[in-house]
């Protein structure tokens, strides 16, 4: 009797935790509204400058759900409740771990960013030496390590009048996501992702040409795909992350610097908005690039 009582206990616990958890996902912390009020929209506030090139959106501060809870299996009623409740009991396929657990990230300040990926031709203004991986001037900028693409963006904020820097991941995923809970930044059917990336199905073995895919609901393009991206932080998990927008500034038990967004040659599954690579800031390859954000002096 006693066991059964416990049993019966947990699964009433359980299930309020997991209904307190559905009916909060779509409001926001209850700490911005007591600093803000109603949340802002986020998404881009309609300006946008030009550095050398390189055109740069003004993205609103917003908050969001960061993060992903794909490969987890559903079957069972314990791992749908437990689910819901941001908790991980239920039987897994083959889940990314590192994108776990999923929770609400603030950026609590407007940022800038790069509409596009790096090109050849925009790195050659800065390095005009710099050997192409890809032939065309509007191709990805490739082959570049952590300190190489942070120098361009020193090289950038010389020749304006913003900060130009890495975005944090946190950043560069509110921004994929433009608003969007779903696994991409259109949906969760992979097989909508040929209008939105160049990825392994559809990319010929190569990068291609900026902005010839259809761009996310911000007016971002090349989020999914065609090249990783740097980003400012040190790789490490979740639970030790920052939650507000910044970058992680100390290396992790597993260093690395994080990149972005999928490449040419992965499958659709590491293109996702909440998709994370660890990789040593001194590597370089022919589907590692980059985007800048940038912050006001």
């Amino acid at each position: 009797m006693r066991r059964a009582s416990t049993i019966g206990g947990l699964v009433i616990a359980i299930v309020l935790a997991a209904v307190a958890a559905w009916l909060s996902l779509g409001r926001p912390p209850p700490g911005w509204v007591v600093r803000h009020g109603l949340p802002p929209a986020g998404g881009p506030t309609g300006r946008a400058v030009e550095i050398e090139g390189v055109r740069f959106v003004e993205i609103g501060r917003g908050f969001f759900r960061m993060g992903s809870e794909y490969g987890w299996d559903r079957g069972d009623l314990l791992g749908r409740l437990s689910a819901l409740a941001g908790l991980s009991w239920g039987r897994r396929a083959d889940p990314p771990t590192d994108e776990m657990p999923v929770r609400w990230v603030e950026i609590r300040e407007a940022y800038w960013l790069a509409e596009t990926e790096v090109t050849n031709a925009q790195y050659e203004r800065f390095d005009p030496k710099h050997e192409r991986d890809w032939p065309g001037d509007d191709d990805p900028v490739t082959d570049l390590d952590w300190d190489e693409a942070r120098a361009y963006c020193d090289w950038l904020t010389t020749r304006g009048t913003l900060r130009v820097r890495l975005p944090s991941e946190a950043e560069w995923e509110y921004a994929c996501r433009a608003g969007s809970r779903t696994e991409y930044c259109f949906g969760d059917d992979e097989a909508r992702l040929p209008e939105y990336g160049w990825f392994e199905a559809n990319s010929e073995r190569r990068a291609h040409a900026v902005k010839t895919r259809r761009a996310n609901a911000w007016g971002l393009f090349d989020l999914h795909g065609n090249v990783w991206e740097w980003c400012e932080d040190w790789y490490g998990p979740y639970a030790e992350a920052p939650r507000d927008g910044r970058a992680r500034t100390a290396p992790g038990a597993s260093p690395g610097r994080v990149s972005r967004g999928g490449d040419w040659r992965r499958p659709a599954v590491f293109c996702r908005s909440a998709s994370r690579f660890r990789g040593d800031p001194g590597i370089r390859g022919r589907s590692l690039g980059f985007r800048p954000a940038a912050s006001g002096h």
